[in-house]
């Protein structure tokens, strides 16, 4: 054999040398190798971002060019999470499809990406679905989903399959991911207020899918993610000798603890989880996910991983967090064969590497991305923090993650008048204004909205003014959105402004869900005749289903000090805790008191959780606006009517459509099939006009309701039926 080569031969293999080595630190993508730079989302409705109900696109293509403008090109986004929405299931627990409008909420989704130059990581399922807290059903069709091969490839055939086919060659499609962190449900590695299936039946899990995923679609990528190092890697990084939650200080404890319980949304004690993490430190690591033991566990040549994604936490490990850090250890550092996309981290100092750093020290570690923890948690990373790490990738190290995409600049749009929360009288008329330019082109509309769904009107020449007349009275977002000469929009900054007296609508607290010691007290005196008595500890959490816009609302409390005065009680919006209230006044007296809360469009909560306890709470009362959607003014209609529900059936959410002749006190709420009242919807006087109503049924069991609706000079009563 001749042992020597032409120079030229020679050169080329090295090239080639060079060229895959090169691809283990990059994700190829858009025909590119690619550094993903970005962000989790990771949800806008936690498990409802598709299927049956609303889906809110404004608010993906708002964050996605804030991502956009600040050069970043990823984005993490989970899909079924729970399976409480979609996928769509039969009375058998077997899937039979994705799920009403899951496919075309997907594609518009995407297709808000790719004009954005955004890739998206698909990601399908979460641990949370074997969360104790979830209703029987769905635990049990989710068990079978991951024991029973039966029901794992009805799910492949009838909903996976159809989704990637349906979306075959999107551009803007990064990847599908399996699992967000299997292991928190394993037998291996999950917690007690998590059901569990063992890591065979995850791993067999995920070999199945990716193997119809492959050959559905042959270009696809396929990954799934990892809670950490502990299950993605052989190479050991044991705890210290002898290490034990005992031996961290009572303040380390107490983070990793509120971390832990804000992170994965977990009751349990503290003992408990500082003893799970440490158990779980403590045990061999062993990467579940390679392709031999992925095809050994389900026995599919194609179900394997394209890339890793890993997750970190500094309280993962609590006595040597920088045993599985990927910011203290390379990439080569972990014996892994493909490239690592670091998906989940909190973006804040991190055991002495600064948070402007993490992002680049990933990079230059030799892992394939950067994907903060999150834009819907805030807690851990904050939406600035993200930006400005995106920003640096793109600053320092463009070509690596540039998208070779479509699109040129956005025009840049921002309200000038009227100042935020400004307040007008009855009958005011409103000057809006805006500034609007474009960097490659020129601005050649401005429309300006209300609440986002009422056009008030639009200026095609600088500078960019509407008045805005006859205005109701209420509570209202204004936004400006401007038009380029590419079609390119952008929407502004929100301003909220109070025209007049709002109306208020009541929402009783005996009807909300409630969690610990509240209890209900019959009590003539109060609204609706009875109010909740808080003691000791506990929560109660109403549920405002269609909130029109984003914006700072007043709302008030109904309450009663039967004890002594003042009480203190933490005010919780969306889960997030927004600040503590304090209830004052005279004792044994029904008062009133306001605070004001950030929404977001479309679902939202208000909680009221015990510190204090021991106090009545009567009632939460909002602005009409965020029950009741606005509607283009229009001549009073000439009768009262309440209308069909639709869509009917519905999961989860329906709309209700009605209509006042004249100014009446109105009365609509929902009643069960043996007339028990499950919810009011509107309780308030409102002016004659064409009212929608969106009423949620996510909490209830499947079946036949009925809603009335009762004013002075009107009653009408319709079916409707909620299948699950």
């Amino acid at each position: 054999m001749n042992r020597t080569m032409p120079a030229v031969v020679i050169g080329v293999l090295l090239g080639i040398a060079q060229h895959a080595a090169a691809q283990d630190n990059r994700v190829r993508y858009n025909n590119q190798d690619l550094f993903l730079s970005g962000a989790n989302l990771a949800w806008v409705n936690f498990a409802g971002d598709l299927g049956p109900g609303a889906t809110a696109f404004d608010t993906f293509a708002d964050v996605m060019l804030q991502m956009h403008d600040h050069g970043g090109n990823a984005l993490r986004w989970w899909l079924h999470t729970n399976g409480t929405v979609s996928p769509q299931f039969d009375n058998a627990g077997l899937v039979m499809g994705p799920g009403n409008g899951t496919i075309a909420d997907l594609r518009t989704v995407l297709d808000l990406a790719w004009e954005r130059e955004i890739g998206l990581k698909l990601c399908l399922w979460s641990f949370d679905m074997l969360r104790s807290s979830n209703n029987a059903t769905v635990l049990n069709r989710n068990r079978l989903m991951l024991n029973d091969t039966t029901y794992t490839m009805a799910y492949v055939r009838n909903a996976l399959i159809p989704m990637v086919e349906a979306l075959q060659g999107h551009p803007g499609i990064v990847a599908w991911e399996i699992f967000n962190e299997p292991e928190g449900m394993s037998n291996e590695f999950g917690w007690a207020d998590i059901q569990h299936v063992p890591m065979a039946a995850i791993q067999r899990f995920i070999n199945l899918c990716a193997g119809a995923i492959h050959r559905t679609d042959p270009n696809a990528q396929v990954t799934s993610g990892s809670w950490s190092f502990l299950a993605l890697t052989d190479v050991p990084t044991l705890a210290r000798p002898g290490a034990s939650p005992a031996a961290l200080s009572a303040e380390a404890g107490q983070k990793i603890v509120e971390w832990f319980r804000q992170k994965y949304r977990s009751s349990l004690p503290a003992n408990e989880i500082l003893q799970g993490l440490q158990r779980n430190a403590n045990a061999a690591n062993y990467n579940y996910y390679s392709d031999s033991r992925l095809i050994g566990a389900g026995g599919d040549p194609d179900g394997t991983l394209d890339f890793y994604s890993v997750h970190y936490y500094t309280g993962i490990s609590p006595s040597n967090p920088t045993s599985i850090s990927p910011f203290h250890h390379p990439k080569d550092y972990w014996g892994l064969d493909k490239p690592l996309v670091v998906a989940e981290f909190a973006l804040q100092n991190t055991l002495g590497v600064p948070k402007t750093a993490l992002y680049d020290t990933l990079y230059h570690s030799g892992y394939a991305g950067a994907l903060a923890w999150s834009w819907t948690d805030v807690n851990l990373s904050s939406h600035a923090d993200m930006l400005a790490a995106m920003q640096f990738m793109w600053d320092n190290y463009r070509t690596e993650v540039d998208i070779n995409g479509i699109s040129g600049a956005w025009p840049v749009v921002a309200l000038t008048s009227p100042a935020n929360d400004a307040v007008f009288p009855d009958g005011a008329e409103v000057t809006i204004a805006a500034d609007a330019s474009d960097p490659d082109g020129e601005v050649v509309l401005v429309e300006f909205f209300a609440s986002d769904t009422l056009r008030i009107g639009a200026d095609d020449t600088a500078p960019f003014a509407v008045t805005w007349r006859n205005i109701p009275p209420g509570i209202y977002s204004l936004t400006a959105v401007a038009t380029d000469n590419q079609g390119h929009q952008r929407t502004s900054n929100r301003v909220s402004i109070q025209l007049g007296t709002p109306a208020l609508v009541r929402l009783e607290a005996e009807r909300a869900a409630r969690t610990g010691t509240p209890t209900v007290l019959s009590d003539l005196t109060a609204s609706n005749r009875a109010c909740l008595r808080m003691q000791q500890t506990g929560t109660i959490t109403w549920q405002l289903p269609s909130v029109p816009a984003a914006g700072t609302y007043e709302i008030v409390f109904g309450y009663r000090l039967p004890y002594d005065t003042p009480k203190h009680q933490y005010l919780n919006v969306n889960g997030v805790r927004a600040g503590e209230i304090v209830f004052d006044g005279s004792l044994n007296v029904w008062l009133e008191k306001a605070a004001s809360a950030s929404l977001l469009p479309g679902s939202n909560t208000i909680q009221i959780e015990l510190s204090w306890g021991w106090m009545d709470i009567d009632y939460l009362s909002v602005p009409s606006s965020l029950v009741t959607a606005v509607t283009e003014p229009a001549a009073a209609p000439a009768t009262f009517s309440l209308q069909q529900n639709y869509p009917n059936p519905f999961n989860p959410s329906t709309t209700i459509p009605y209509a006042l002749a004249q100014p009446q006190h109105v009365k609509l709420a929902v009643y069960d099939s043996q007339g028990r009242q499950v919810r009011v919807l509107v309780n308030a006087r409102q002016d004659a006009g064409v009212y929608q109503v969106s009423f949620e049924g996510r909490n209830l069991a499947s079946g036949a309701y009925y809603y009335r609706l009762q004013t002075e000079a009107f009653v009408d009563e319709k079916r409707m039926l909620f299948v699950k």
